[in-house]
């Protein structure tokens, strides 16, 4: 798919899905020992994820100049 038929939002809403998804691959193994101590990592995971969306945008207006 060229980049042209990417719009700004769909680039910033791959950004966040891939970085939600690491988030949980990565910590998806301290789930175990924590248990339910793990549930303050959900926030962390939304910023994280913020941080993904604002990437996406940034590469994609980058990349269509």
């Amino acid at each position: 798919m060229a980049i042209r038929n990417i719009s700004t939002k769909q680039a910033q809403y791959v950004g966040y899905s891939i970085f939600i998804f690491l988030f949980v691959l990565i910590a998806f193994p301290l789930l175990i020992p924590m248990g339910f101590k793990m549930l303050i990592l959900v926030p962390l995971a939304f910023a994280i994820g913020m941080v993904g969306y604002w990437l996406g945008g940034f590469i994609h207006r980058r990349m269509s100049e």
